[in-house]
């Protein structure tokens, strides 16, 4: 189980624009495709911040 402290929930931020960002703006003609490829950013964003936070204790 994962052991979130709030003070770590900032960088959840961060990574979730950074992952809707970098996913959003590939250019594709439907917009449904683009709002799907904007969540799955945000959601891929949020994983990787939590992985990193995970990580982080056990690599010091």
């Amino acid at each position: 189980m994962p052991n979130i402290i709030m003070n770590n929930l900032v960088f959840f931020v961060p990574m979730t624009l950074a992952g809707l960002l970098l996913c959003g703006e590939v250019p594709v003609a439907s917009r449904a495709i683009r709002m799907t490829l904007r969540t799955v950013g945000a959601v891929g964003g949020a994983l990787m911040a939590l992985l990193v936070l995970e990580a982080l204790p056990v690599l010091i």
